[in-house]
């Protein structure tokens, strides 16, 4: 199809997919009455139609009353499972049921145990149906119950010993079935006697029986068989058109399985057969997004992202379709899936993910498997040759389990980290936040998300996500936002935030950067493992990527001297300053030497002389008092600052004065934990170790006192002092 049809198809429902979901007149109810979503039954009404088979229903019914029916007559409709030959074949009975003189019967052969009950249920079913004519005229209504009596009598006359009544409208009938057995015997009636009967019955009927009988090839090889034979034994008898739906692969390979050739065989039964038309190309897509559309109104779901939503459907959704009957088990899951997943996920891949698992199970299953080899990203050095040799085959079996080009748009579209192993392109940390950002299943928590349905913990919920993007650039509200955030989700929020900042508007920097700052008194102290940088850099590296937007230092100064001013923490000015310094990792800087100088200047002078209800709720007070301030011992030994010895700001040094050291041992999971105390630190802010001792002893007698509270990093720093004051001193420094 020409990619302008598929443009137009897109640009028709795109919006329907966004914001737009509630377009005006379509209810809820309106949406769950949908052909499309309201499930898998085949349609029996003509408005329900969405294929344009009215038109092939018409042209059937007029065949099938126009036909010489003298010497009966066998109609096929034929087509794979899921095209359609049940709904066709309830419009074409619908048509047939508006002609008085056609009585059109329905034999469904689900409904028999065997096939030793076959011959019998098919006639008593023809009876029992025939009886039932009260829509017809009066005089085809006397002569089809005549023709019920016939042949009821030529029922039991062919199994009288094998017949039992079974379901359906037969179990109704039981009683006169059997009296009409009772009669066979009684009147000794031979099979072609009362086959006779019957055809002399039948040819003075003014009209046409039309036995629809479907789902042929949902039978077992042997029931298929004896169907058949029984059409072609009864297929002869005037005035009677059986119409058979029925996959022609599947009956002609039943009849071939007992040496009979299958199509020759059909070749011998069926006079007219017709080919259920499949759906176009463009009528599949359409369907597709039409129901999608339907499926999702009114239903909160993630992002619809434009710029991959026209691939991801074409290359990835749309090849796995090919009938109406997929698409309405497709649409009939989807739904509860979004429900369930809410807006944690984007919904482009949330759709071609669920068309997988309901298309494609065993690839599905084995992307499910597979969560590391597709979503971990390497960078180009430091990799690990082994890496591809492990992970290709996996990949390989996931694209051979998707028809045609599938599998590698898959790779390419919804899982890039794996394209290490099918293009060498290699993905890095960036794009790992860009993921996470767009809630792409191409980062790993996504996709394990996806498939548990449950946020790690420490997880913020996308939609709280959403609010502190929405008020980015505006003071109040962005601190407004941040403040509703938990403080053990709020790591992760900032964390999730930075992928936000790649470009903004000059005029959001200040303001912005003075809200994250506020933010580093509420975040975690203690690091978590290893190899944890700290929960600082949550807070940082965002304030980082907005000062690098400032473009030019005369900018960058403004920015910096207009957030100094706002900060009224020293641990957030110390770390900003030295955020935009010169740093040594990377020999650059952000502001310029003049105004970091005058900064630090500033924040020496600030901090020496703070009053202790300021320095008591620092974060990290310790570090950033001899950081700050100049480490040499003066003449006097004096504090290095003037309120070292009030016991809050007392407390607040010791406890930031506790660290943990952490080992583990070669081939051991344990890690084991060891608190320090920064003893000579502490002598050193302190001027002597004779005023440490006197302010921790006054410190002790306030918590006593009830003035002030303990906490556990004070409790563990308490003990940490009795021991270091004894002399003791960790083995390992």
């Amino acid at each position: 199809m020409p990619i302008l049809t598929h443009g137009r198809i897109l640009d028709a429902t795109l919006g329907r997919l966004s914001s737009e979901r509630t377009a005006a007149g379509m209810s809820e109810a309106d949406n769950n009455d949908s052909p499309l979503v309201s499930g898998d039954d085949p349609i029996t009404r003509e408005q329900d139609d969405l294929l344009n088979r009215s038109s092939l229903a018409s042209a059937l019914a007029e065949e099938i009353v126009g036909m010489n029916a003298d010497n009966g007559g066998v109609l096929a409709i034929t087509g794979r499972w899921g095209t359609g030959k049940t709904s066709l074949a309830n419009l074409v009975a619908n048509k047939l049921d508006q002609n008085e003189t056609v009585r059109t019967i329905r034999f469904n052969p689900w409904f028999f145990a065997g096939t030793d009950q076959l011959m019998g249920f098919f006639f008593t079913e023809l009876a029992s149906q025939l009886q039932d004519t009260e829509k017809k005229i009066s005089r085809f209504r006397k002569r089809s119950v005549s023709i019920a009596e016939n042949f009821t009598r030529y029922s039991a006359a062919l199994s009288p010993l094998k017949f039992i009544p079974f379901a359906g409208t037969a179990l109704g009938a039981a009683q006169g079935i059997s009296s009409g057995v009772s009669q066979a015997f009684g009147q000794q009636a031979s099979v072609h006697e009362q086959r006779t009967e019957i055809i002399n019955s039948l040819n003075k009927l003014d009209g046409r029986i039309v036995v629809l009988i479907d789902d042929i090839d949902r039978l077992s090889h042997g029931e298929i068989r004896d169907l058949l034979r029984l059409v072609r034994l009864n297929g002869s008898f005037p005035r009677i058109i059986y119409v058979l739906c029925f996959d022609r692969a599947i009956v002609e390979a039943a009849l071939d399985n007992e040496g009979i050739d299958g199509s020759a065989y059909l070749e011998k039964i069926v006079r007219t057969s017709v080919e259920v038309p499949p759906a176009t190309d463009e009528s599949i897509a359409d369907l597709l997004i039409r129901g999608i559309t339907e499926c999702l109104r009114d239903i909160p779901a993630g992002p619809l992202d434009e710029s991959r939503w026209a691939d991801v459907f074409w290359q990835v959704v749309r090849p796995l379709f090919s009938t109406l009957r997929e698409i309405k088990r497709f649409l009939s899951s989807l739904s509860l899936t979004v429900r369930s997943v809410g807006e944690e996920l984007g919904i482009v891949d949330l759709i071609a993910l669920e068309a997988i698992r309901v298309q494609r199970p065993r690839a599905y299953d084995l992307i499910s498997q597979s969560v590391p080899v597709l979503t971990e990203t390497h960078g180009p050095f430091g990799r690990d040759d082994g890496l591809r040799a492990r992970h290709t085959p996996t990949v390989q079996s996931i694209i051979k389990l998707l028809p045609d080009d599938v599998g590698g748009s898959v790779i390419r579209l919804i899982f890039p980290a794996a394209q290490l192993y099918t293009e060498n392109v290699w993905h890095g940390n960036e794009s790992e936040q860009t993921w996470k950002r767009d809630r792409r299943v191409a980062h790993a928590q996504m996709l394990k998300y996806y498939f548990h349905r449950e946020l790690p913990e420490g997880t913020t919920p996308s939609a709280q996500v959403d609010v502190i993007v929405h008020a980015l650039g505006e003071e109040d509200g962005l601190r407004t936002a941040l403040s509703s955030i938990p403080d053990e989700l709020l790591e992760d929020a900032l964390d999730r935030l930075l992928a936000h900042l790649a470009s903004v508007p000059y005029e959001i920097i200040q303001p912005t950067v003075i809200v994250l700052l506020e933010m580093l008194p509420r975040l975690r102290v203690e690091p978590q493992g290893f190899f944890d940088p700290g929960a600082d850099y949550t807070v940082l590296r965002p304030v980082l990527r907005l000062m690098e937007q400032a473009e030019g230092q005369e900018n960058a100064d403004l920015i910096a001297r207009g957030v100094y001013d706002a900060t009224s923490t020293f641990y957030a000015r110390h770390r900003f300053i030295e955020l935009l310094g010169e740093r040594a990792s990377s020999q650059s800087r952000i502001i310029s030497p003049e105004l970091e100088m005058e900064l630090r200047d500033r924040l020496r002078d600030d901090l020496s002389s703070a009053p202790a209800d300021i320095l008591e709720h620092e974060r990290e007070l310790l570090r950033t008092v001899v950081q700050i301030l100049p480490r040499e011992e003066n003449g006097n030994d004096l504090p290095l600052i003037e309120a070292a010895e009030n016991p809050h700001v007392t407390a607040q040094l010791l406890s930031t004065g506790l660290t943990t050291a952490r080992s583990q041992t070669m081939g051991s999971v344990q890690v084991h934990r060891e608190d320090r105390l920064a003893w000579d630190t502490l002598l050193l802010v302190f001027g002597n170790e004779e005023r440490f001792r006197s302010s921790i002893s006054q410190m002790q007698a306030s918590i006593t006192a009830g003035e002030m509270e303990s906490n556990d990093r004070l409790s563990r720093a308490l003990v940490l002092f009795e021991k270091y004051s004894s002399g003791w001193r960790p083995e390992r420094f």
